[in-house]
């Protein structure tokens, strides 16, 4: 008989407290307790997301001097920043000049900082997954990485949505349907959990002068918010932001200056609600989950995101291998690898609007369970290996003449 009683709400608290205590002092926003490692590039892209997140946020707050968030008015003022705010022309061979404008040239830095932003996240999570970084005491770090992605995402769509051009305005719609298919689920889709989430996001029944208020705000609050709990964290712990030497800085602004200038950020036709563009696309970290809604059904294209992201949250607790090596831990291996060569496909395959609906998604469904099967039965394998072999043996003591 256990005679030990259960544990009171304060002893939970108390050792919520604990662990919270012992992996912040591991705690790593931006890679800034792994300078010993920047001689390895993959160990830069901490510094480098703090970066490009600098770059996105000071551009940001630049262009709200001139932008104006009404559905009347965005796309307007997106093209006076474009094409008539600080005029002027670079010297080129020849005597003759390429006419730019500072506006143009901070929302290019605008868009494609934040693209870097992104990919940088993602190349940073891969990382800490294959190198099992999420171990003990990295957990916390895992999951406020994994968090910043979902943010970050999050961020992007309502910021795209801000151009209120065709593209923006359709993509939008689209990924606010979304929410609709968790209404299709068996316990709690009566309750319209999933319309309640559309409706606070969209201000009303369709996309509107309410949507693109909230998505600003949202788009404006996620930035200033993370800003100043970044800024007071390292304000206390007195720790480095940027671990990595000026000449990365340098040639990563040469090359988001050269891009703006030489592919200027589009701003497309004016939303037409009228219209439907075929087909709807937005920004491409949003377009392998596009793929997904159209290959699955209603009830699984609400659940499957919301696992995604349960997984990625919970996968510190949920690996309980010892080893850190992809091989030593071959289910997680095999998922991460799977979830890579998913994203590319799907992404491509939207891209290139080459998919057939009616035919791949059982195939995908069949391929999915037999690869995790499969990861599943490594494991199990693996385990088994590792209990069976004998134990190293201990080095012998030197013994030393009296």
């Amino acid at each position: 008989m256990n005679d030990q009683p259960f544990p009171t709400l304060a002893d939970l608290w108390e050792r919520l407290r604990d662990w919270v205590r012992e992996r912040r002092q591991h705690l790593d926003v931006f890679d800034e307790t792994l300078v010993a490692r920047q001689d390895n590039p993959i160990y830069l892209m901490g510094p480098m997301l703090y970066y490009f997140w600098l770059i996105t946020v000071i551009t940001g707050f630049l262009l709200m001097i001139w932008y104006e968030p009404t559905t009347t008015g965005a796309y307007t003022s997106i093209e006076r920043i474009q094409h008539e705010v600080g005029a002027f022309s670079l010297p080129w061979l020849g005597g003759r000049g390429i006419a730019l404008t500072m506006g143009g040239l901070i929302r290019g830095l605008h868009k494609y900082g934040g693209d870097a932003l992104i990919t940088v996240i993602f190349l940073r999570l891969w990382r800490m997954y294959f190198l099992g970084e999420y171990k003990k005491p990295g957990e916390l770090s895992w999951m406020l990485a994994f968090l910043g992605l979902i943010l970050a995402m999050i961020s992007g769509i309502t910021g795209y949505l801000l151009i209120w051009n065709q593209r923006a305005f359709w993509a939008a719609k689209v990924v606010l349907t979304v929410p609709l298919y968790f209404d299709q689920l068996p316990l709690i889709g009566g309750l319209g959990f999933g319309a309640m989430i559309a409706y606070v996001f969209l201000g009303g029944p369709a996309v509107g002068q309410a949507t693109i208020t909230r998505f600003y705000a949202i788009h404006f609050g996620i930035s200033l918010v993370l800003l100043i709990l970044v800024e007071v964290f390292f304000a206390r712990t007195r720790r480095a932001r940027l671990n990595m030497s000026w000449l990365p800085a340098v040639l990563f602004t040469a090359m988001l200056v050269v891009i703006s200038i030489v592919l200027p950020a589009e701003s497309g036709r004016r939303a037409d609600p009228t219209r439907t563009p075929l087909p709807i696309l937005s920004d491409w970290y949003f377009l392998a989950l596009y793929q997904y809604v159209k290959y699955t059904p209603p009830l699984w294209a609400g659940l499957g995101p919301g696992l995604l992201i349960g997984f990625g949250m919970l996968v510190p607790f949920l690996d309980r291998s010892k080893g850190r090596r992809p091989l030593e831990r071959p289910f997680f291996f095999v998922a991460g690898a799977l979830a890579i060569v998913y994203f590319l496909i799907f992404t491509a395959l939207i891209m290139f609007n080459i998919a057939v609906i009616t035919r791949e998604p059982p195939l995908i469904m069949v391929i999915t369970f037999v690869i995790l099967l499969g990861g599943l039965l490594w494991e199990v394998r693996y385990r088994r290996r590792q209990r069976a072999a004998p134990p190293a043996a201990a080095p012998a003591r030197a013994t030393t003449a009296a």
